[in-house]
């Protein structure tokens, strides 16, 4: 799910307050990986039904998520991780989110387990980066009670 356009601008400003360059991607929350491979012919009504109900989902309540720390994940990125009030909601939206694409897909496809609830903790990625240097540390300060990021457009992107 992808934060507001004024929280794009809010991490943007963050980010270069830390020393990191303006970025024109989306800061975005992802919420779980699926396992196999759509088809390329399923691929585009899948989605578009997947962020629909998503959408519909978010829409009265949309999550906040609230940053506890910067990380650096898979040694290839920086992300902000969530407070433990933010993981609640964040880990009920992706269980929400699992039980919603078997039922779309008449149980085809699912959630890759490393991404499905309790163990993954949604995050949000910032930044890709294989080394570490004072910025990120400059960044670790800035977050500490910053006010949280609404993720308010429900997305999904397709890998080839």
């Amino acid at each position: 799910m992808n934060v507001s356009r004024k929280d794009q601008e809010t991490i943007n400003n963050l980010m270069e307050k830390a020393g990191y360059v303006h970025q024109k991607r989306k800061y975005h929350c992802t919420f779980g990986f699926i396992e196999k491979l759509i088809p390329e012919e399923e691929a585009k009504a899948f989605g578009q039904d997947i962020v629909k109900l998503l959408q519909e989902h978010i829409s009265l309540f949309p999550p906040l998520y609230e940053v506890e720390v910067v990380a650096h994940l898979f040694g290839h990125v920086m992300a902000f991780l969530p407070t433990s009030s933010s993981v609640i909601q964040l880990q009920e939206i992706n269980q929400w989110l699992s039980q919603t694409v078997k039922k779309v897909s008449e149980g085809r496809y699912h959630l890759n387990e490393e991404t499905k609830a309790p163990n993954y903790v949604p995050h949000m990625t910032i930044w890709r980066t294989r080394r570490l240097d004072a910025r990120f540390e400059r960044l670790q300060g800035l977050v500490k009670n910053h006010p949280p990021f609404r993720l308010i457009e429900a997305a999904c992107v397709f890998f080839d």
